[in-house]
């Protein structure tokens, strides 16, 4: 970095750590988003209910157990989550998203947002403990490793979007079929 007044520098920083800590609450978002909404099975009636309370279940949740939550999809049993009771009175659906990955591709993805969930942790527990606002090195030295860091979440943000992107899809389809089956019943 050129010559940079260090009131200047201090402004950076405060900027970059506002960044990364945004980015790391889009991903949290990102995984409730998918956690709360993928891998449930309900009657047709609730299926809003169901979706509300699984939104409650997970709003307090740290981003290290939605990781883990999140992971599920690419090893959970289908087969599980399409049980449906026995003397039901009414439809049920059932929605599972299972995402198929190559065992070695998995563990780095794994690996990968492990390491993110502990970056955040970094950043939000121990990073800013040593910084000094008004020291030069500490503003570069943190800069440096805000930079490094947001690389790693831009990375793993485009990769939970595209996902959720998918998801979003596959989901409208699934809410398309369903109330053009509703309407054939309402019409016989």
């Amino acid at each position: 970095m050129a010559f940079i007044h260090v009131d200047d520098l201090k402004e950076l920083a405060l900027r970059k750590i506002g960044r990364n800590v945004l980015n790391f609450q889009k991903i949290e978002g990102m995984l409730k988003q998918f956690v709360g909404a993928s891998n449930f099975q309900s009657p047709v009636s609730k299926v809003s209910e169901t979706l509300v309370q699984r939104k409650m279940s997970i709003e307090n949740k740290t981003m290290g157990v939605l990781a883990k939550e999140y992971f599920k999809s690419f090893d959970r049993s289908v087969e599980d989550i399409h049980k449906y009771p026995e003397g039901r009175d009414e439809p049920w659906v059932s929605l599972s998203f299972k995402i198929d990955n190559e065992d070695s591709s998995l563990a780095q993805q794994k690996a990968a947002f492990s390491f993110l969930v502990s970056e955040r942790n970094r950043l939000i527990h121990h990073m800013l403990m040593g910084f000094d606002a008004a020291s030069d090195p500490s503003c570069r030295a943190l800069i440096i490793e805000l930079d490094k860091q947001d690389e790693m979440i831009q990375r793993e943000h485009r990769n939970l979007y595209t996902l959720l992107k998918v998801f979003d899809e596959a989901s409208a389809v699934l809410v398309s079929e369903l109330t053009q089956e509703q309407a054939k019943k309402i019409k016989r």
